[in-house]
């Protein structure tokens, strides 16, 4: 049954994508490859266009801080092999597969090129599962992972066959689940990040390079890799992708090792409805390796209904 939920998910993300991506390919066929007049870029609509203006007056205000990915509270979600390390009183009988996981995400200007929205930027982005209903062992907190990054946003004015080329980022990213020891996992990334958008949609691709750490003298020293293999199952790259379908918005991620032997990865698939002009309904299904860091090597499956701040 599981094997079966994980194939429709899949199926369904790959036609959405692949109409959306054939219509525009249909629509644009005729333009020039690339387009830097000004008046043209600014008539090419962008699913992304409204986002960006709210950037723009976020920088503007120093009272607001922006969303970076995006900020949600899932109350309900099934995991299918919780991992019960992290907490001494949690064990194989009594955690819940039932348990709440929010993120929040937030970024700050550092310092913006003037009339722009390129500049050096801060993001902070932390993501926790929460055993809310074990009343058994205190409602533990089960993992919380944080997410510390500094990077340079290009913002530009190109259209590539009519796609926006909105951008690109690379910068420093630090992710650590803020464990000891032998529960101590991290790593660190120099990233390089590029995204497009038309019309109705938008998609990005992310890489990174994991900056190589010295081998640990014994399992709990202090210094040194904690977890040496985590490209294997993390791997090397990422690829997003956001639409409207009728009311309801579609946002895809796969990451891959990009291996043929032992290929490994992710899939991520979000449904959002709206219910008011700030939050939408959110459906997240997850399937893969690094639902969370300590679960980085172990194969999850995660189902989960909530709610998230209006993202696009």
């Amino acid at each position: 049954m599981k094997n079966l939920i994980s194939v429709f998910f899949i199926v369904t993300v790959c036609c959405v994508s692949f109409l959306s991506f054939s219509q525009s390919s249909q629509a644009l066929a005729k333009k020039p490859i690339i387009e830097t007049e000004v008046e043209v870029i600014a008539s090419t609509d962008s699913i992304l266009d409204e986002r960006l203006e709210s950037a723009k007056e976020a920088i503007a205000n120093p009272f607001v801080i922006s969303q970076h990915r995006r900020n949600y509270l899932l109350p309900v979600t099934y995991i299918t092999k919780p991992n019960t390390a992290t907490v001494d009183d949690l064990n194989k009988e009594n955690v819940d597969n039932i348990e709440a996981k929010y993120q929040i995400s937030v970024k700050l200007p550092l310092y913006i090129e003037q009339d722009s929205t390129s500049g050096l930027y801060l993001g902070f982005t932390a993501k926790s599962y929460w055993q809310v209903y074990n009343s058994d062992v205190s409602k533990p907190f089960r993992a919380t992972d944080y997410e510390p990054e500094v990077y340079y946003a290009w913002h530009n004015e190109l259209s590539i066959l009519g796609f926006k080329f909105n951008g690109v980022q690379v910068g420093l990213n630090h992710q650590s689940n803020g464990q000891s020891n032998e529960l101590s996992r991290s790593w660190n990334r120099a990233f390089a990040s590029a995204l497009f958008s038309d019309k109705s949609s938008f998609y990005y691709i992310k890489t990174w390079y994991r900056i190589p750490e010295d081998e640990k003298e014994t399992p709990t020293s202090a210094q040194g890799d904690d977890n040496p293999d985590i490209t294997r199952f993390l791997g090397n790259i990422e690829l997003g992708y956001g639409t409207h379908w009728g009311d309801f918005n579609i946002v895809g991620l796969l990451r891959n090792n990009l291996r043929t032997s032992e290929n490994k990865g992710s899939i991520e698939f979000n449904v959002s409805y709206p219910i008011t002009d700030n939050y939408d309904i959110l459906f997240q299904y997850f399937n893969g390796y690094g639902d969370s860091l300590i679960d980085y090597n172990r194969h999850q499956q995660r189902v989960g209904l909530g709610i998230q701040l209006k993202f696009f």
